[in-house]
């Protein structure tokens, strides 16, 4: 297991960024700023709800949207159309970046208390600086199969295990929300060879390997001050 790494050390991420296609306006706070501030509420009821019990069913979103004197489908259209947050069919949450109403494979035990399931390795980096807790996550590598685990505290660090391991920034080049273009991509690695190998025998995914410290400056970058109002 790696020795720790503070947080505290400035490590660039625009190379990443623009290799998993992650425009400005995803980042942090931004991500809500076209939100109105009732919109808002409802979105950070949604995340707080994910991160804490569990997705909201589609009875609370309904109650929820109500107490705002929001319309719902209005709003579910908006959180879509800002690639915040995504519904199913039956309204419940399929996607709150960086949560997932379903399996991922990317499982992240905040506080020491309640799992939650991350869309990607790099939301699930995101998760302890977003929250301001710490995190463990348990995630496997696409290619062997191997297990990987990283412990992250907003405060002391991060510990990694295998201390090769890495994980992929790229994308699928696709268009439309994240799901479908680079959550599939942004995994973790049991090593560098693992995940150059992963970007060869996939002809439309384009990126390279990141270091555990260099993913999590980038998920702090993207979800660090989410909370925060632009």
């Amino acid at each position: 297991m790696s020795e720790a790494w503070t947080l505290e050390a400035s490590r660039p991420v625009a190379d990443a960024l623009a290799a998993a296609g992650i425009p400005p306006a995803r980042l942090g706070k931004s991500r809500s700023a076209r939100l109105s501030p009732v919109e808002r509420e409802f979105y950070f009821w949604i995340l707080h709800r994910c991160s804490g019990e569990g997705p909201p069913s589609a009875q609370s979103i309904r109650a929820e949207a109500a107490r705002l004197r929001l319309d719902l489908e209005q709003v579910r259209e908006q959180l879509a159309a800002e690639d915040l947050v995504h519904f199913d069919a039956e309204g419940e949450v399929a996607v709150a970046y960086p949560f997932s109403g379903r399996p991922r494979g990317h499982r992240v035990l905040i506080d020491g208390e309640r799992w939650v399931e991350a869309m990607c390795a790099i939301d699930a980096l995101g998760i302890a600086p977003m929250l301001g807790l710490p995190i463990e996550i348990t995630s496997r590598d696409p290619v062997s199969g191997a297990e990987v685990r990283v412990r992250l505290d907003p405060g002391d660090g991060a510990w990694w295990d295998p201390e090769r391991a890495v994980v992929l920034a790229g994308s699928a080049g696709c268009d439309g929300p994240s799901f479908g273009g680079r959550c599939d991509v942004l995994n973790f690695f049991e090593s560098k060879q693992n995940a150059e190998g992963y970007v060869g025998d996939h002809d439309q995914i384009t990126g390279f390997p990141i270091s555990i410290p260099a993913a999590s400056d980038l998920g702090r970058t993207v979800f660090g001050d989410v909370f925060k109002e632009a």
